[in-house]
């Protein structure tokens, strides 16, 4: 069994693979202080409750856009699993091209989204936009490989800022109003939010076909509040919600570059 960690600024979710099926994921809080057996006490119960003996686990794969956390991930795979985890370096080996101007740069879940998305659509133009903490958009050319993108802030970003920088806007749940006028003041933010990123999802999305020069793109939409956008609301005929995408893209990186792995004891 593989266990593959995608480590972000709020969640970290691990999900086990035996083969190449994703059998189950659990979701942990990221939390900065937790030392390496506060995590693994946390995940063991998880396992444990999944019917997984952490002995059947042979391959870890953490990826991770939080460096501490990452540190401290690692120290607990190999204290407790006995297992030197793959993580993505320089000189991982990708099945597309990276054109960013400093390809060093991309975060590991952008890497993961975009080969998880070639991997199983193949080469075509793509765009990964994956709502979470952050709100990223991945470009992909089937010609040209990985264009780069755009970052904004997630939803739950936005929702904090306006609560806690303002003195009379409450906190409010997230769900897709039913029209774009609030009649109320749950509904306004509710709508500004929502709404305004599909919007704002939908311009980009025009500009991105404008720019690389191409009339129908393949979007896929993932991320933890990517069901909060209705896919009918963005304007794309080939539009897809795969929530695994990220965690997909980390096994296949790993596929790809497990000879090497096994050679230089899991890290390349």
């Amino acid at each position: 069994m593989k266990l593959v960690f995608n480590i972000g600024n709020t969640n970290i979710t691990a999900g086990i693979f035996s083969g190449d099926n994703l059998g189950f994921k659990i979701r942990l809080r990221t939390n900065i202080n937790y030392t390496e057996d506060q995590y693994f006490s946390v995940l063991y119960t998880l396992l444990q409750r999944e019917g997984v003996d952490i002995s059947d686990i042979d391959t870890a794969v953490i990826g991770s856009v939080v460096p501490a956390i990452t540190r401290v991930i690692t120290h607990m795979t190999k204290k407790y699993l006995k297992i030197e985890p793959f993580m993505i370096g320089p000189k991982t080996r990708l099945n597309f091209r990276n054109r960013y101007k400093n390809p060093g740069d991309v975060g590991d879940d952008r890497l993961a989204n975009a080969a998880a998305a070639i991997s199983i659509y193949g080469r075509r133009d793509m765009v990964v936009i994956d709502i979470g903490t952050g709100t990223t958009f991945d470009v992909i050319s089937g010609k040209k490989g990985y264009l780069g993108g755009i970052i904004m802030p997630g939803l739950n970003l936005m929702l904090q800022s306006l609560f806690t920088k303002t003195a009379k806007l409450p906190q409010v749940n997230l769900k897709f109003p039913a029209s774009v006028i609030g009649n109320s003041t749950e509904g306004a933010i509710q709508s500004g939010l929502l709404n305004g990123l599909a919007g704002s999802i939908n311009y980009l999305l025009d500009g991105i076909r404008k720019e690389i020069n191409v009339k129908k793109i393949k979007v896929i939409l993932t991320g933890g509040d990517s069901d909060l956008i209705p896919a009918e609301k963005i304007r794309a005929k080939d539009i897809m919600v795969d929530k695994d995408l990220t965690l997909k893209g980390f096994k296949y990186i790993y596929d790809l570059n497990a000879g090497r792995a096994k050679k230089t004891g899991g890290k390349i």
